[in-house]
């Protein structure tokens, strides 16, 4: 039997099994034969995306996606569209564009996380609300149309710096009232004179609204109160009768500390009567201060049942061990089957002895979690309780061990280092969590001795681990925080960096050879986990090299600029074949990594390296010949397999 003589519904599960596999193949599988397109067009054009920059290039890009929705016969399949962007006819480039706020390639590193971009200028009013058939509104009408062009519309993801604008909610409300709205950018305008105007309010009632990301602040740049985070829980409960997914970035804008009167008091939004409770499915909790826990929760408890909750995220921030205990005491989350937290110790003005007893008592409070991201203080105990609670039915489970690195904060002498895994504790992962799918833990680098491969190795005896991030930790804060670490180097080396510092040759020596990471050690980490691995076949493999330079409180930052050049991080990828054992090897953040050399190159011009270091970067790496920049002259250690 050939390929084209099968049934439609079986060329259909090939088609989804290519793109599961290997979504780029999916096109040129489609393009083998009418019947191949046929049973993968449904696939291919499910999602469209639009990105906004101007009236002419929307409108241009919408005829141009219309034209191929009608060439071929796809508008049925399309069920996702998402608009991201922005729509500002005579508006100047703002000076806080997100777009530039963002750290380069955070998003390709971090997981479950972004920026808080807490020191940009934000203001609650800052541009008139959309007013119908406005030359604003009449802007849309590409969109408007491709809307009524497509049947089946399910879900909408608007992720534009503009206001919604009155005729996609009516080509919503009229073409598609089923339709899920994502609103990413969803805000109150006019809540500084009291009730808000009458389309801010029909647009925070849709029936349609599903999903919701907010920014706000306690006071913006201008002075003005932010009451958002307290309409957001009026409008959970009962006011936006099917959100359930809801997002919430607290910020903290420059200037804001410049007004020191009281916040007046929130009024509440016109409708609202107390008198019911929202069943939220999702919540999400970033930047808010350490001490707004646990009252910013039992705020949230008051509008929200918890016990609807399925996922639940405070990042950017820290629960404290008193907050995990009241959550412990006071909530009970059934049906939660994702938590991504960050923790921390708060005691920069009282001791907390009982943090990892508090600690425990949160994470066994709740059911089987499926999904697990911590970022924090973790110690062994911790971690225990952790697997012996979740460890059967966790997929996915990130560890981040973390501790404060100023040494002396508010008079506190800290001396706290964050749990370094080892063997053992891979070992009990494994052993644990059979059924584990995704990792992401921290790996000390020991300049690729024979230790440190050990370490690799364990990861291939975890049977279903298809995802594994490793963050290659390069710090060394037992430096400044143990007294009793007394590394003995060679004679050249036991020499200090510096007069001012407790820095050793040898130290910067190893902190070097562990942030060379270049695509041959890569490569190399690759093979070690992947090669004679149990069970599933590692697909992915994230490589995240950070900490250099990182002693304690004392940081020696002169050598900050190799450290940057050496410290690389990869995505590694196996080609999707069943006959060969192909991988895809890419830098992540090269652009931005090239683009900060360049710059360094001219500031270095006419100027000495700082003598110490640049002498230890030479005991490693001689200058090669014919070399012109340092740059070209390092390689990473290989390890010692």
């Amino acid at each position: 039997m050939t390929l084209l003589s099968l049934p439609l519904e079986l060329l259909q599960q090939i088609a989804a099994c290519v793109e599961t596999v290997h979504r780029p193949s999916l096109c040129a599988f489609s393009l083998t034969s009418k019947a191949c397109h046929g049973a993968s067009a449904f696939l291919i054009f499910w999602q469209i995306n639009i990105t906004i920059h101007h009236r002419e290039g929307l409108r241009r890009d919408v005829d141009r996606l219309v034209e191929a929705l009608s060439r071929t016969d796809s508008a049925r399949h399309v069920q996702r569209i998402s608009i991201r962007g922005a729509l500002r006819l005579n508006a100047k480039k703002m000076d806080d564009d997100e777009e530039a706020a963002y750290q380069p390639s955070l998003e390709q590193m971090m997981i479950d996380e972004e920026p808080t971009r807490s020191l940009r200028r934000y203001v609650v009013y800052d541009e008139p609300v959309i007013q119908k058939s406005s030359e604003d509104d009449l802007a849309w009408a590409p969109v408007v149309s491709l809307l009524r062009a497509i049947p089946h519309l399910k879900d909408l993801v608007y992720d534009c710096r503009s206001q919604i604008p009155p005729s996609l909610l009516s080509a919503l409300r009229e073409q598609h009232p089923q339709c899920r709205l994502h609103h990413l950018t969803f805000r109150f305008r006019t809540l500084l004179w009291g009730d808000p105007y009458p389309y801010e309010m029909e647009l925070a009632t849709f029936p349609s609204l599903y999903r919701v990301k907010l920014t706000c602040a306690w006071r913006d740049t201008d002075g003005d109160d932010d009451f958002n985070l307290e309409a957001m829980m009026e409008l959970v409960a009962g006011l936006a009768p099917n959100l359930k997914e809801v997002i919430v970035l607290d910020l903290h804008p420059i200037g804001s500390w410049h007004y020191y009167r009281p916040r007046e008091s929130w009024k509440g939004l016109p409708g609202f009567t107390g008198k019911a409770m929202g069943s939220l499915t999702s919540l999400s909790l970033k930047g808010f201060p350490p001490q707004k826990f646990p009252t910013l929760l039992q705020n949230w408890a008051r509008h929200t049942d918890f016990a609807c909750l399925r996922h639940l995220a405070i990042c950017n921030s820290g629960l404290s061990g008193e907050a995990m205990e009241w959550v412990a005491q006071n909530h009970s989350f059934p049906r939660l089957r994702t938590l991504i937290v960050h923790l921390t110790r708060d005691d920069r003005y009282h001791e907390r002895p009982h943090y990892s007893e508090n600690a425990i008592s949160f994470f066994q409070a709740f059911e089987s979690l499926e999904e697990l991201s911590i970022h924090g203080p973790i110690d062994s105990h911790i971690m225990d309780a952790i697997l012996s609670q979740h460890g059967q039915t966790l997929k996915k489970l990130s560890l981040r061990p973390f501790e404060e690195l100023m040494d002396y904060d508010h008079g506190r002498d800290r001396r706290d280092i964050p749990m370094e895994f080892t063997k053992d504790h891979i070992l009990q992962i494994q052993a644990q969590c059979l059924v584990l799918e995704e990792l992401a833990i921290p790996v000390k680098r020991n300049k690729s001795s024979a230790s440190e491969v050990e370490m690799y190795r364990c990861f291939n005896e975890i049977k279903s681990l298809r995802f594994l991030f490793l963050i290659l930790d390069c710090s060394n804060l037992r430096v400044c925080r143990d007294s009793t670490y007394n590394p003995q180097f060679n004679k050249e080396d036991q020499k200090p960096v510096d007069d001012r510092y407790l820095l050793k040759r040898g130290t910067i020596k190893e902190t070097f050879i562990n942030c060379a990471v270049d695509e041959a050690l890569a490569r190399s980490i690759w093979k070690t986990i992947s090669q004679n691995k149990r069970g599933r076949q590692l697909e992915r493999l994230k490589l995240w090299t950070k900490g250099g330079g990182e002693y304690g409180g004392s940081a020696y930052r002169s050598f900050s600029e190799v450290v940057r050049n050496l410290s690389r991080s990869w995505l590694i990828e196996r080609v999707p074949r069943d006959d060969q054992e192909d991988i895809t090897v890419r830098e992540l953040g090269q652009h931005e990594r090239e683009a900060n050399d360049l710059e360094e190159r001219r500031l270095e011009k006419g100027r000495d390296h700082v003598p110490n270091a640049w002498r230890v970067f030479r005991t490693i790496w001689p200058c090669k010949e014919g070399s012109k920049d340092w740059r070209d002259d390092w390689s990473s250690f290989p390890l010692q397999v």
